[in-house]
């Protein structure tokens, strides 16, 4: 009798006559929360927040966003009781570890992911491409025209980086390389000669603008990816779901174990901090100055974003996995790794190759960058739950 209880499906008599009238609520619902969330997050990543939007007031479009999918999930969404027991429990301890930290992008994330259920990923691509996409040209062009800040930094070396509105170069990268993400995920790795000479000259151009070695070499290893896409799907197949999940696993355990013993006098280690441009020694100077909680902690941090004044003390933990498991907790940190082997195994499983694809490189940048749990940045995560079938190859 009780798990009869449990596996009863929420139902509201109003949610289920709006369904029947009118079938593309939900759809529209969640995706103008999605359009709302990204569009203040990406406003939060500019120079606009600064000058033109108060980051207070994109703040509450977020809020006002993520209550708009949970109306949705509620409503519309066929979870049962247990379902949703589940997905509170998890919820209360994403959030408790999110106000420790003092950052709940993660919370806000798993709303988004629980309330994607039966979105088509596809149109979630899309939607993310064009927001984004428009969003940076009219950064450009606030910038050009001087209403908002153009930041410029300089190297030791002399080479100058250009932010253009945005609040640092590096995430201007980054974000020309998860709109190059969406968009062959759009195209479901289906492009023409003309597209990769597009995807080839975005590259440089970012280069040119940002000079970014490492997000350059991610740029470039993709477009070889997306050229040579059959024969990465088959090298994929190679490797099994359990090879690619102990690749995945592998490489989150490594760069955990030499941030932790990171030594300059290592040859091999100080190779490859430099080649990271310094992230493993400022994740070692993270794990000297904190001990890993169960359910997070606030960490000061001082990064040069948003401004050109000499920061003396700084200090950004950049890479993401250290990033969870400093801040946010073991707890988040280990539901986050087997989260990242479930969806893996679920893409494989459902030869939804592309999304694998686009899942490794998004566990690739996560090693150099902190947006991994950041909206505005990276949806693959939003396929959990969401209808992918388009995605999935033929058997």
């Amino acid at each position: 009798m009780n798990k009869e209880i449990l596996d009863i499906k929420l139902r509201f008599p109003i949610s289920e006559t709006l369904k029947k009238k009118f079938p593309f609520i939900p759809e529209y619902l969640y995706l103008t929360g999605l359009f709302l969330y990204i569009a203040s997050q990406l406003v939060q990543g500019t120079m606009i927040a600064y000058r033109l939007i108060p980051g207070s007031l994109a703040y509450h479009i977020q809020l006002l966003a993520i209550f708009i999918v949970i109306v949705k999930a509620v409503l519309f969404d066929d979870y049962s009781l247990k379902d949703w027991s589940i997905l509170i429990l998890l919820g209360i301890v994403l959030w408790s570890s999110g106000n420790n930290a003092v950052v709940l992008d993660i919370f806000y994330y798993y709303i988004f992911i629980v309330s994607a259920k039966g979105i088509d990923f596809k149109k979630i691509a899309t939607l993310f491409f064009i927001t984004i996409t428009l969003g940076l040209i009219i950064t450009f062009a606030l910038a050009k025209t001087g209403l908002i800040s153009g930041l410029t930094y300089t190297r030791p070396n002399g080479a100058m980086r250009y932010a253009l509105g945005t609040i640092y170069p590096s995430d201007l990268a980054a974000r020309c390389f998860c709109l190059m993400l969406a968009y062959a995920l759009i195209k479901n790795f289906k492009l023409c000669v003309p597209e990769y000479i597009g995807m080839i000259s975005v590259t440089i151009w970012v280069y040119v603008v940002t000079n970014t070695k490492i997000d350059l070499i991610l740029m470039s290893l993709f477009i070889i990816v997306a050229i040579f896409y059959k024969k990465a799907v088959l090298a994929l197949k190679l490797l099994t779901p359990r090879g690619i999940a102990i690749i995945l696993g592998g490489t989150v355990a490594i760069i955990i174990l030499m941030s932790y013993l990171y030594t300059p006098g290592n040859k091999v280690m100080l190779t490859i901090n430099n080649a990271l441009s310094g992230r493993l020694h400022l994740s070692h100077i993270a794990f000297d100055r904190y001990n890993v909680t169960p359910l997070g902690q606030y960490i000061e941090q001082h990064g040069f974003g948003g401004g050109t004044k000499a920061v003396l003390n700084y200090f950004y933990i950049d890479i993401s996995y250290i990033r969870v498991l400093m801040m946010f907790g073991a707890i988040v940190f280990i539901t986050m790794v087997l989260f990242l082997l479930y969806l893996s195994y679920s893409f494989m499983n459902s030869q939804a190759y592309s999304l694998e694809i686009v899942l490794i490189f998004v566990a690739l940048s996560a090693l150099i960058d902190q947006h991994m749990w950041e909206l505005s940045f990276n949806i693959i995560f939003l396929a959990t739950l969401s209808n992918f079938n388009s995605f999935k190859e033929l058997r």
